[in-house]
């Protein structure tokens, strides 16, 4: 049996697009997080260091392989996990089956070579409390460089040091269209149009561009842009559970509440602080703040995730939880990953044990779940006399429609019930032609008596109906629990193995100053958003700006986003990158203030040309000689295809997710299908706005699945791209790459104002943002005349062929590198 992809994907252990190790996050945080806690706990009793039933023990690289019950790269044939699978004679551990996500890890594991990190990695010990990443924040001194005419900004003079230093130059700056293409996709996510590219080329005044950053900046496109960006840093989704699509109908508050937070410009230290503690982050505006929903909605963040709330075992999904909840805050906020330190102090990261379980204090102190529907907390939001009424209004028109629905399912039981004892009469008479026909003909009665009940057997429209009950506005939201309590250190982090209490408290090593003191009858969030929301910690500020700087420029100053650990890469730019912390917080903590200040940096204006010299030099361009060619992320592929063919909705916020009798299946726990589809009224929106699943996604926006969409239980600062046979037929097949091509043919031919050069031209200039050359005009020609005299010999041409080769050449134009690549 193979393991499920969608289970993969439940349990957080790859991503959308393929099974990759480079995906994981690390191969040492893997096995830390997923595989050694299972080894120590399971197998360990029995295949320890004590004990080797059989002769097999489990507790050490050279032990597991020597026993010759694992084949590194080939989990089928591997007797580990035969015996876990419980698919031959023997069957581990002889107590009872693992649950599938552990089962699931140890699969992945020796599929992928079952590393045992300390058999490479042992050199490696956690670094002094003076690695880089722990020294508080300064302000650097701004270099000299020899090449001063060419530096614009303070920005600049980091870069151009850098690049001195190795006798390397800038190249030469983009042209007016290629920086205004990148600028509008970095900011909004969308492509400039022809009027916007025409007013940026004709201003020939020093300030244009910054015109156009200003422009961007406020457009609400940025939010929709960069509220996907860090949506990628937490858990969200539109649904729940392992292995089932359990819907989360309010789900889309936090999404627009991130949304609008950035167009907004929220400070940064306020997001962090909402996010966290929710309303309570205010409370040094006592009597003069008043509670929103959008800082209700805010703690979405914490318990928005891939919750198995239906486990039996409450104890240990407790704890569960609450290791999602530290290694998220750990990698969204801090740039460390301290989940690894559950089950011991961390092997690379000065991060204790007792640390750890500090934190997991605070959330066992916070109410995640809840045995209602859907499993997680919900929250009220504040009500107004409006949404009083018109809930009183829904609640009555959905009386009206239950009753509707039962009398017509009565109705229809008693007539399936009077054409099933018909059937059975017919079945009883003697067989004869006319005996035969009326038989076909009831049971066909019967079939469509049966359908009127429902679209399938489990997607009945009754207990749908009563399912969709109006509720007064709520939000998915994190609570402090009634008696908030210290964690107790779980041993080899088994919830049932419990060992001292720690004290709430954060990390030791990335303290700057007094340590926090939590009340005794607060979860200690508020405190812990404090901690992490202030100036003086030396991650916040540093992770962010170099989240902000990895989307501008393609590589973050620190590569490795969601990691500033001794596993992390080392900065390029150290100075560059506390240069950029300090300008955060002396502008307000303002993402929009970073951006600009960053976009109008000669450095972000330069061309993505090629130079053999710097090439030799730097061949990863870690020192920036020029702008970064990559290709765009799935999301504006889609939907600038939809803005460049006229079919992009502008509608913002909302519902997405399709509650609908086809799509939701009736048999508790309600979820949605694999077959549901998405409703006419989002389907074309941006894709920010599309519903989130946490397996593949819908039909509809499944071009997500291929072209390394954020897997939703995971935190990824930075998605892995990857280059596959399947892109490539899919930008050739793709109903929706087709149909989308045709509306862009269409427009372009019902326009009589323009020849076919003309046509060519506008094409060009809407999808490339770039005049039209003469080789342009000449491959059009050549392709349309040729496939148009091709498609005319075809046995079944279509009847217009000329709009059917002007379709196919838009698609030639959509699956253009030069189209899918910011360059």
């Amino acid at each position: 049996m193979k393991v499920k992809l969608a289970q993969l994907l439940a349990i957080g252990l790859i991503g959308t697009s393929a099974v990759s190790w480079a995906q994981i996050s690390g191969q040492a945080e893997f096995f830390e997080s997923k595989v050694r806690p299972v080894l120590v706990n399971r197998c360990a009793p029995c295949h320890g260091d004590k004990v080797q039933m059989g002769g097999i023990r489990l507790t050490s690289h050279d032990a597991i392989h020597m026993s010759g019950v694992v084949t590194a790269g080939d989990a089928n044939s591997s007797r580990l996990i035969q015996a876990v699978r419980y698919n031959g004679k023997v069957k581990m551990p002889p107590t009872g089956k693992l649950p599938d996500a552990e089962i699931d890890a140890l699969v992945l594991w020796v599929a992928e070579g079952a590393v045992w990190p300390e058999s490479s990695l042992s050199n490696k010990v956690a670094p002094a409390a003076g690695f880089w990443a722990f020294r508080p924040v300064r302000k650097p001194d701004v270099p000299n460089v020899k090449h001063s005419m060419w530096a614009r900004t303070d920005i600049d003079r980091f870069i151009l040091s850098k690049l001195e230093e190795k006798k390397l130059s800038p190249v030469r700056d983009a042209d007016k269209y290629a920086l205004l293409r990148r600028a509008t996709l970095d900011l909004t996510g969308l492509l400039p149009t022809p009027s916007e590219i025409e007013a940026f080329v004709i201003d020939s005044s020093p300030q244009a561009f910054e015109y156009v950053v200003d422009r961007l900046l406020a457009s609400p496109a940025f939010g929709a842009r960069w509220g996907r960006h860090w949506l990628d840093v937490t858990y969200y989704a539109d649904t729940t559970g392992v292995g089932r699509r359990i819907p989360l109908p309010e789900a889309w508050r936090y999404r627009d509440y991130v949304i609008k937070a950035f167009n907004d410009d929220k400070p940064y230290d306020e997001f962090v602080r909402e996010q966290i503690a929710g309303p309570e982050g205010h409370e040094k505006k006592k009597g003069t703040h008043k509670v929103d929903g959008d800082e209700i909605a805010a703690t979405g963040f914490l318990v928005l995730g891939p919750w198995a709330w239906f486990s039996y075992d409450k104890a240990q999904l407790r704890m569960d939880v609450a290791d999602l909840q530290v290694d998220l805050i750990g990698r969204a906020f801090l740039g460390l990953t301290v989940g690894c330190a559950r089950c011991h102090d961390h092997k690379f990261d000065p991060i204790p044990n007792k640390d750890y379980y500090g934190l997991v204090g605070i959330f066992l102190s916070t109410k995640t779940l809840d045995r209602q529907e859907g499993g997680i907390n919900k929250v009220r939001l504040p009500e107004t006399t409006e949404m009083v009424k018109r809930y009183a209004d829904d609640l009555d028109k959905w009386d009206k429609r239950v009753n509707e629905v039962e009398a017509a399912d009565k109705a229809n039981a008693k007539e399936q019930a009077e054409v099933k004892k018909l059937i059975e009469e017919l079945k009883s008479k003697p067989k004869s032609e006319e005996t035969a026909t009326e038989l076909k003909s009831q049971e066909a009665q019967l079939a469509t008596l049966r359908k009127k009940t429902g679209t399938a057997g489990d997607r009945q429209i009754l207990p749908f109906t009563r399912y969709m009950r109006p509720k007064l506005p709520e939000v998915y939201a994190a609570e402090d629990m009634p008696f908030p309590e210290d964690a107790r250190i779980a041993v080899r982090g088994d919830a049932h193995q419990l060992g001292e209490f720690t004290p709430r408290r954060f990390l030791t090593a990335a303290m700057n100053g007094p340590t926090p003191e939590i009340a005794p009858d607060s979860s200690g969030r508020k405190e812990l958003a404090d901690w992490i929301a202030n100036e003086k910690n030396p991650l916040t500020a540093r992770v962010y700006v170099n989240r902000l700087w990895h989307h501008l420029f393609g590589d973050g100053i620190v590569a490795t986003t969601d990691n500033f650990g001794s596993r992390g890469e080392p900065p390029t730019h150290p100075e560059l990158l506390d240069f950029l912390a300090t300008r955060l917080v002396q502008n307000g903590w303002s993402t929009k203030k970073t951006i600009r200040e960053i976009v109008l940096s000669h450095v972000y204006q330069i061309s993505s040309m090629q130079d053999e010299k710097a090439n030799e030099a730097d061949a990863d361009n870690r020192l920036l000689w020029r702008a970064n060619r990559r290709r765009m992320e799935v999301e504006a592929i889609r939907d600038t295809i939809l803005q460049a063919s006229g079919h992009l909705d502008p509608g913002r916020g909302g519902p997405s997710l399709p509650l609908t009798a086809q799509n939701v299946h009736t048999i508790a726990p309600f979820f949605l299908e694999d077959d549901s589809v998405i409703e006419d009224s989002v389907k074309f929106r941006r894709t920010v706005y599309q519903p989130i699943m946490r397996n593949s996604q819908m039909e509809g926006i499944d071009v997500l699945n291929l072209f390394d969409f954020k897997d939703p239980d995971q935190v990824v600062g930075t998605r892995t791209p990857t280059t596959v046979p399947t892109q490539t037929l899919y930008l050739m097949n793709s109903p929706f790459i087709k149909e989308e091509s045709h509306r862009l043919a269409d427009r372009l031919l019902k326009d009589a104002s323009m020849d076919d050069a003309g046509r060519v031209s506008r094409m060009i200039m809407t999808t490339l943002n770039r005049p039209a050359t003469e080789r342009d005009f000449q491959q059009a020609r050549q392709f349309i005349s040729d496939f148009g005299a091709g498609l005319q010999k075809m046995e079944n041409a279509p009847s217009d062929t000329v709009t059917e080769a002007w379709a196919r050449y838009c698609q030639a134009i959509f699956v253009s590198s030069e189209f899918l690549y910011r360059r």
